[in-house]
Formats: structure tokens, C-alpha cells, sequence
């Protein structure tokens, strides 16, 4: 049953009692068809700057210019085009001058009014402010903009009935508002009238609605909460209701609605309620598309690997993900609005402020540049920045990417430093491998002599002898230590108790550091065994004790220590296979310091910073050497005025533990018994001198002088009874050699000779029974020795 409908009359007086257009946040006014202002809201006067005169022509109160600044000519204003053209008039910015001389830029949505005949009555205009935030505010919900002449359409009845006094002129105004659907109910809710715009938005006409109950547009689950009667409630009680939710057509489809509703009163007495419901499901599509977007840029933000900050023109930070907080120390809380100078730079230090200065300035996109850094606890360090300047339409932002660069230069220094060693060993190992061929040819000489002499009882010439031979030996010592920094020495690996060698220097350390330093130890008992030559580290040891004495020569404290590690550990710095096993053993020294320029090159051969005739400068580099061929790292850490800690990483030995071997037997009393020996020897000098030995000790010599024709030899003949070769010989080498000839000749027992070889790794060192090596230069007795023991070995071969 249809409800009683309110007299239009009545309605146009409430609505405009009401003043709805007056709490509009958007100037509107209203003009007759000749372009004088027949109403204007109370927007319209802040718009303005000043209040409009009734009667005035709105396009004449004004000086309006074009976006670019050109004056607008009257008759080309948005208001008189849209009355002689008797059309809407859209998309036209335009910029206002108010009496103050600011100016406001804005959009107009001028729109004619005609009667039910088609006669034009007038207009009615939307100002939208475009500047500042309302300007930012219509790019985020342009349907909004497109909305909001509608908007005003819902009221322009109040002003054409107001000023015309006429119900006719306020119905056609209504009818024809198509975006806004704007009814009465009565005092029970049920719907009393029924415009263009409800049935465009509700898909019902208005005799299928008038006399419903507007219950009918909320969805069940909000019927059921009895929202519909809380609405008109509400409305009684605080003099309006405004709320958004869904709502639902008449085909059943939902839609996203702005709903305001107001008591309408007559006298004090309540008459119904007028009901303004915009579709505002495009603007919630645009916020959840802006929400959306939010959240996948706060998403891609926060779990970059890199630090991000965004800043405005000031310079004040606008956003902040974890990893900046993490890096500098500051939540996000905490620097939003602060300056982003404040929380990441030193303040004695501009240089990244200009930088980025520039950038603004240029409006420049990934641009990278490295700067000294500073979190909140002060710690300084060198930080990556990648800068982009965005423009956008509420003004340019900027996004900063930043990361701390101190692992990536740690890396870098550790990679160059291991490159110059690497070269510097190179260099040094083919030197020392050339020297100790002319040392071994200058030995085996003077022994000779020496053998000879005491055959021929002449001992005069003794004494120079024995000065020759121990420069000789001096020298060959001196080869040796380039050899170990060279990695090129022939290390003998086996599993070392750290603990138990340590133990064992004790008295020889405290004798080589003096009185005036405190030597202390801290080995734990569960150390794991090393993999490595147990001579050469306790040579390391020893080399760092001194190395340390010389740093406090007013007296300190030396503390050895040892440690298990693995890889991943942070104590192995990063340097090494993270699935490894290591033994750390460090000497620690409270001295002196090392200066940071000095450090990187205390490994390197003969640098020294001792006095003339103190120093050979191979010290350190004999400890490098050793570490890295015995499949390990040092690394240094000092700070001038703090002292020095040296630690070698040395590999974790994995099997049974070997019991030490017995001492060899005297060579007493051995007398050759003219066993046939090939010797293969590229050097002239050095195959001289050897055969010359050999021969003189009773053996009968072979000669060849490379790889190819000892091959040859050993292959054609009967069987030697001893093999010495050379390692480093050209074309078929001592190894292949070796390895050819057994395979054939199995107890053929093989000595090889090297200045070094590079084919003996720490991996490869375990000679099968019957081969053994020897380090140029040796001596007589040294060869004899080895020589015996082959044989022997040899002979128990054959007997077996």
C-alpha cells in the first residue's frame, strides 16, 4: 500500500531550510539563463576570497587566465560557454584571481538547466579546487571529480526554489539529477518520492519503489542486523547519519554507497527523512587500487636486501623499511619527518648531502656513489647509495636505496691481496727453484774438493772450504724461506698436536721473548689435530713470538691461543671453505700496533720496518706461505697503539693418529758395492757434480739430460738399481718418469731431486714405498743417506 508523499512545497522548503548545498566542502552557485548569480554556498565565498553579489555576472567578478597564464576573455569563460551552448562544459581548467591577488586553479562543471518544455532557465556550477592537496586528492579518485557536479545537482532544487519561489522549477532541478539518487521516506522509512538519479542507481522506477520501505536496498546480513532502523536512529538523534556499505539493486547486483540521511521537520515536528545515496564504487575500486599498490610497494619495500629510505625536497624522510633500521639503528617511528642527514651522515662530513643536492637538482635516476656513513651509535662505515628522483604530480620524491659496503671492500682487499701474493710467489718461487740448481752445482763442487783433498791428505785449503760450504748453506736457507712465501716448499703434512707442539716451545719461547714479557697459553684440551708440517709451525710459532717481542720493547704481555672453527664461524673470517674444519691458533700481542697502511704489507717478501741488519723482511711471509700450501689462511688484526693478533687457520686432520718413527740407522760403515744408477739432470753443472759424487762414493753412473732420453735409457736397459731424476725437467718430467718406469719395473726404487715442484701439494705429498724426495741443495752425507735407503729397500724388495 502506497504511503502519503509530502507536498512538494513542503519538501523544497525543508531541503532548503536545511541548507544541504551550504555544508557542501565544494563552492557552488547557480545563475539565470543570462549568467547572473542567483545563489552561491558558503564554499563559494572561501573560493572566491570575497562574498558574490545576487545579480552579479559570476564571469565578470573575476580575472580568470588560462593554465599557461593567459588572460580568459569573458565570453570564454565555462559558465557563459555552457549557457550559449547550451551544453556541459568538462575537462576545461582554468585559474582564478582573487582580490588578494593569490590564485586558485580549478576545474569548473558548469551544466544548463531547462524546464520541462526545453526552455533554458539557468545554470548550475561546481568549482573544484585543484590546489595543494584537494589537487593530489581528485588524481587519486578522478571519479570522484566526476562525480561531484551531480553531487550538486542534488541540491540545486533548494536554490531554484528559493530564488524562484517555484515547486515546478525545484522538481525539474531534482528529476534531472542523474548521479545522485535523492528521495524522501516518511517517518517510518518508507520511500515517499523518487528522482532520475535513484532509478539510474537503483534500477527501480518510481512506481515500483514509492510506498517500499528502504530497507529493501540493504543487504540481508545488514537487515538482519537491524542496520536500516539504526540509520533513521541515528539521523533523529545527532541530526544526521553518513555512512558507506553495500547496497543492493533491484536485479539483485551490489554496488558501494555513500549514504546521508536527514530528519526532515516541520515546526519541530519530524515530517520524513531526505535521503541522498551517491554510487561510490569507483572511488572504492580507486582506493583499494591505491591500497593495493600500497601494500605491494610496502611489500617489494621491506623485503629488499638493501636499506630504502624515500625523502621529499626537504630532505625529511617520508618512509623507512626494516632493513634501514637494521642498518642504522633507527625505527621507523622514529625518522619519519626527520632529515635524512641527521640519521645516516656525519655531521663534519657534507660530501653525500651534495651528492644527493645534485641529484635533486638534475632530476637524475639511478645514480650510485659511495659514502662514509654513520648508524646512531656512531660506527662509521662506507655505504653504497642509488638515488632516483620521482615526479609525480604532488611533487618529487626521492628513493634511496643503501648498503653497507665493508664486507664487499673486506673482499675485495682480501682478493687484490691474494692476487699480489700469488704473483709475488710466483715470481719469487722461479727465482729461488734457479738459485738452488747453482747452489746444488756449488756444493756438490766444494764437497767434491773436500773429498778429494782428504783422499790426497791436503788440508790447507780446509778451512775456505768450510767458509764456502757454509755460505752455501746460508744461502740455502735464505731459498728456503722464499720458498715457503712462495708456497713452493716440499712440506712433509701429518697430524700435528697443536696442544702437545705448543707445550714443547715453552722454554724456547720464554728464552726468545725475555724476561720482560708476560708469555701466557690458552689451548683448550678438546683442540683437534692440524694437517700440516709440524717443523714449519713450530717455525711460525716461532717467527710470531719474535715478531711480537720486537713490537713491546718496554715489556707486554704475548698470549698463544688456539681454537676449533669451522667456515661459517665469524672467527675464520670469512675466508675459507664454509663447510671446513680449521684449527685456530693465534699470537696475540698488546704492543705497538700495526699502522693500517703498513698492513697490507707485512706479508710481503723483504718488506721490513727494522733497522738495517735486523731483519730479513721473510719473516711473515714465510707464515703466509706456509699456511695457504698447507691448505689454510692467516690473517692479521691490529690497530695502532692496541696491539697485533695474528691467527693461523690451519685444516682439522681426520684419521688415526700416527705414532713417531723411528730414527733412521747409521750410514757407519756403508760402502757402495757398484750399483748402477741412471741420473737425469737437465742442469749441466749440477749432473757434473752429482756424478761426480756418486762416482766418488763407488756407484756406477748413467747420465741423461732430460725427461725423454732417461725414459729411453731406464726402458732399454736391464733394470737400475737406483733412479735419480730431476722433478722440473723439460718434456716428460721426473714424476712422469718415475711413474713410467715402475709401472713396468715396480721395485725400481726413484729419488727425486727439486728446487721445488709445484705438482707437490699438501694433497699429494704421500710418495708410494720406494720414492722419496730431495730438496736442492743437499749435501753428501744427505744424498748417501737417501741413496742407502733406496737400495736397501730394493734389495728386501727383490729377497721377498
Amino acid at each position: 500500500m502506497l504511503r502519503d508523499i509530502p507536498s512538494t512545497a513542503a519538501v523544497n522548503a525543508v531541503l532548503s531550510g536545511q541548507g544541504l548545498l551550504d555544508e557542501l566542502p565544494v563552492a557552488v552557485y547557480t545563475t539565470d539563463a543570462q549568467g547572473r548569480i542567483t545563489y552561491f554556498n558558503k564554499a563559494s565565498v572561501a573560493f572566491a576570497g570575497r562574498t558574490p553579489a545576487i545579480g552579479d555576472m559570476w564571469c565578470v567578478t573575476w580575472r580568470l587566465l588560462l593554465p599557461d597564464g593567459t588572460p580568459l576573455p569573458h565570453e570564454q569563460c565555462p559558465m557563459a560557454v555552457a549557457l550559449r551552448e547550451r551544453r556541459p562544459v568538462r575537462n576545461m581548467e582554468a585559474i582564478a584571481e582573487r582580490p588578494d591577488g593569490t590564485r586558485v586553479p580549478f576545474l569548473p562543471f558548469p551544466t544548463p538547466l531547462f524546464d520541462a518544455q526545453g526552455e533554458l532557465i539557468g545554470g548550475i556550477n561546481v568549482l573544484m579546487d585543484l590546489s595543494g592537496h584537494k589537487h593530489s586528492q581528485l588524481l587519486l579518485e578522478p571519479s570522484q571529480a566526476a562525480l561531484q557536479p551531480s553531487h550538486a545537482h542534488t541540491h540545486q532544487a533548494t536554490m531554484a526554489a528559493t530564488l524562484a519561489r517555484s515547486g515546478r522549477d525545484f522538481e525539474l532541478l531534482v528529476r534531472s539529477v542523474t548521479d545522485y539518487a535523492i528521495f524522501m521516506l516518511d517517518t517510518t522509512g518508507h520511500v515517499a518520492s523518487w528522482n532520475s538519479g535513484a532509478e539510474k542507481i537503483k534500477g527501480y522506477r518510481a512506481e515500483e519503489i514509492i510506498g517500499h520501505h528502504f530497507s529493501n536496498f540493504y543487504t540481508p546480513e545488514d537487515r538482519a542486523a537491524g542496520i536500516p532502523q539504526l540509520a533513521l536512529a541515528t539521523a533523529m538523534r545527532d541530526g544526521r547519519f553518513e555512512a558507506e556499505g553495500w547496497r543492493v539493486r533491484k536485479d539483485g547486483t551490489r554496488f558501494w554507497a555513500n549514504v546521508v540521511i536527514d530528519p526532515v521537520l516541520d515546526n519541530g515536528q519530524l515530517i520524513g527523512f531526505a535521503k541522498v545515496t551517491r554510487d561510490a564504487s569507483i572511488r572504492r575500486s580507486a582506493e583499494l587500487a591505491l591500497f593495493e599498490s600500497e601494500r605491494r610497494f610496502r611489500g617489494i619495500v621491506n623485503t629488499a636486501l638493501d636499506a630504502f629510505a624515500q625523502i621529499d625536497e626537504s630532505g625529511r624522510v617520508i618512509e623507512w623499511n626494516p632493513q634501514a633500521h637494521e642498518l642504522f639503528g633507527w625505527s621507523r617511528e622514529q625518522v619519519l619527518g626527520k632529515p635524512l642527514a641527521d640519521l645516516c651522515f656525519p655531521s663534519d662530513d657534507n660530501s653525500a648531502q651534495t651528492w644527493l643536492a645534485s641529484v635533486w637538482t638534475h632530476k637524475l635516476s639511478r645514480q650510485t656513489h659511495q659514502f662514509i656513513a654513520a648508524n646512531r651509535a656512531g660506527r662509521r662505515f662506507t655505504a653504497e647509495l642509488s638515488a632516483s628522483v620521482l615526479s609525480l604530480a604532488s611533487g618529487p620524491l626521492m628513493n634511496i636505496f643503501m648498503r653497507d659496503m665493508t664486507e664487499k671492500i673486506q673482499m675485495e682487499t682480501q682478493f687484490r691481496q691474494s692476487q699480489k701474493m700469488e704473483a709475488l710467489g710466483q715470481l719469487t718461487g722461479g727465482i729461488a727453484h734457479d738459485f738452488n740448481n747453482i747452489l746444488q752445482a756449488i756444493s756438490s763442487s766444494l764437497e767434491v774438493v773436500d773429498i778429494i783433498g782428504k783422499r790426497e791428505h791436503f788440508t790447507q785449503a780446509d778451512k775456505h772450504l768450510q767458509n764456502a760450504l757454509g755460505s752455501v748453506r746460508r744461502a740455502a736457507v735464505l731459498t728456503q724461506r722464499l720458498l715457503t712465501f712462495a708456497r713452493r716448499q716440499t712440506l712433509d703434512p701429518q697430524a700435528v698436536n697443536v696442544n702437545g707442539l705448543v707445550d714443547s716451545m715453552r722454554e724456547m719461547l720464554r728464552h726468545s721473548i725475555g724476561e720482560h714479557i708476560a708469555l701466557e697459553f690458552a689451548l683448550p684440551e678438546d683442540l683437534w689435530p692440524a694437517h700440516c708440517d709440524a717443523n714449519q709451525l713450530e717455525n711460525a710459532i716461532l717467527n710470531l713470538a719474535i715478531n711480537a717481542r720486537d713490537a713491546m720493547p718496554h715489556g707486554g704481555r704475548l698470549c698463544i691461543e688456539a681454537s676449533n672453527v669451522t667456515g661459517e664461524d665469524p672467527d675464520a673470517f670469512n675466508v675459507l671453505a664454509t663447510d671446513g674444519h680449521y684449527v685456530k691458533l693465534s699470537v696475540v700481542d698488546n704492543g705497538t700496533g700495526i699502522p693500517s697502511h703498513i698492513k697490507e704489507r707485512v706479508f710481503d717478501p723483504f718488506f721490513t720496518t727494522k733497522p738495517v741488519g735486523q731483519g730479513t723482511g721473510l719473516g711473515l711471509s714465510m707464515v703466509y706461505g706456509f699456511t695457504h700450501q698447507s691448505g689454510g689462511h692467516c690473517v692479521i688484526e691490529s690497530e695502532l697503539g692496541e696491539g697485533t693478533r695474528i691467527s693461523l687457520l690451519l685444516p682439522r686432520y681426520r684419521g688415526p693418529m700416527q705414532a713417531p718413527g723411528e730414527p733412521p740407522a747409521s750410514v757407519s760403515g756403508h760402502r757402495a758395492r757398484g750399483e748402477h744408477v741412471l741420473l737425469v739432470e737437465d742442469q749441466p753443472m749440477v749432473r757434473d757434480a752429482i756424478n761426480e759424487v756418486l762416482s766418488k762414493l763407488g756407484y756406477s753412473v748413467t747420465v741423461a739430460s732430460d725427461g725423454l732420453e732417461g725414459l729411453s735409457i731406464a726402458m732399454s736397459a736391464e733394470p737400475f738399481d737406483l733412479i735419480i731424476t730431476d722433478i722440473g725437467l723439460p718434456g716428460v718430467n721426473g714424476r712422469s718418469l718415475a711413474n713410467s718406469v715402475r709401472s713396468k719395473q715396480p721395485h725400481v726404487p726413484v729419488l727425486l731431486m727439486t728446487g721445488y715442484d709445484t705438482t707437490l701439494t699438501p694433497s699429494s705429498v704421500e710418495l708410494p714405498a720406494g720414492m722419496s724426495v730431495l730438496s736442492k741443495p743437499f749435501n753428501v752425507d744427505t744424498l748417501t743417506e737417501e741413496v742407502r735407503q733406496l737400495i736397501e729397500w730394493s734389495r728386501a724388495q727383490r729377497e721377498v
